[in-house]
């Protein structure tokens, strides 16, 4: 697993190398082999990351990861499982790549199909992508929310994490304050496991990005949250005969 975590701000204050890299410290466990951070011109968009090694080990591959001189910025926590065919396609319309992990291909899979990228990827992941001319964050999340992906919008800022104890490592005057009340969410989570989402949590405010949605953000702090998956609409016939079934599905997913 990685760490991913992001602020945008939305009115005059600038964001530092500090508070980025604090709050992305928080998250030090999820990514022992490396920890980075990027801070637009501007100063109003952070983004960080901490890098559990698995594909492509390199340097070349850590994160955020950028492509179109730097358009696209990536943070990224999960794993695509059918990267290969998915570069193989890229690679047949031109696409260039120098690294072999597959967070290059999920950021050049977004250059070339945007949102509809998520459609194409098998895997797991919570990932986030600014795109320094549209000036806009988009957020994902995967069909079955494995990985994990908590947001917090105040007046001025929006803030995004893996995970909730993050929160407590913010600007002082956002850190949220615990919501003692919502025993609900702290016992199904329990209960439940990470797979469950109520999208509300135990910290004020903070809450967690659906399965299968996307958000996106902008520096005017206006969120605009939507389904991109849903498993009952996206049903497939099951052959009877187990060699038909093994054909259909070894298939379906490369």
């Amino acid at each position: 697993m990685c760490g991913i975590t992001g602020i945008i701000e939305s009115k005059n204050k600038k964001i530092n190398s500090q508070e980025i890299n604090y709050f992305t410290k928080s998250l030090d466990h999820r990514g022992p082999d490396g920890s980075n951070y990027f801070i637009n011109n501007d100063k109003n968009v952070g983004l960080g990351h901490t890098r559990l090694s698995i594909l492509d080990i390199s340097e070349r591959a850590n994160q955020p990861f950028f492509y179109d001189n730097n358009r696209l910025v990536l943070t990224f926590n999960g794993e695509i499982y059918n990267f290969v065919e998915i570069r193989k396609e890229l690679e047949s319309l031109g696409y260039k790549f120098k690294t072999t992990s597959d967070t290059e291909v999920l950021l050049l899979a977004y250059h070339k199909w945007g949102p509809n990228c998520q459609k194409k990827f098998n895997g797991m992941w919570a990932f986030a992508i600014w795109d320094q001319t549209k000036k806009k964050l988009f957020i994902s999340r995967d069909r079955f929310g494995v990985k994990p992906l908590y947001y917090l919008k105040t007046r001025d800022r929006f803030y995004f994490a893996s995970e909730l104890k993050s929160f407590m490592h913010i600007n002082k005057k956002d850190v949220p304050d615990f919501n003692y009340s919502n025993f609900k969410y702290c016992s199904e989570s329990i209960i439940n496991g990470s797979y469950y989402s109520i999208q509300s949590t135990f910290l004020k405010e903070v809450k967690e990005l659906p399965a299968g949605h996307e958000l996106t953000v902008d520096l005017e702090n206006k969120i605009r949250i939507s389904k991109w998956w849903s498993t009952i609409e996206n049903l497939v016939d099951v052959p009877k005969d187990y060699s038909d079934q093994k054909e259909k599905f070894f298939y379906y997913y490369l």
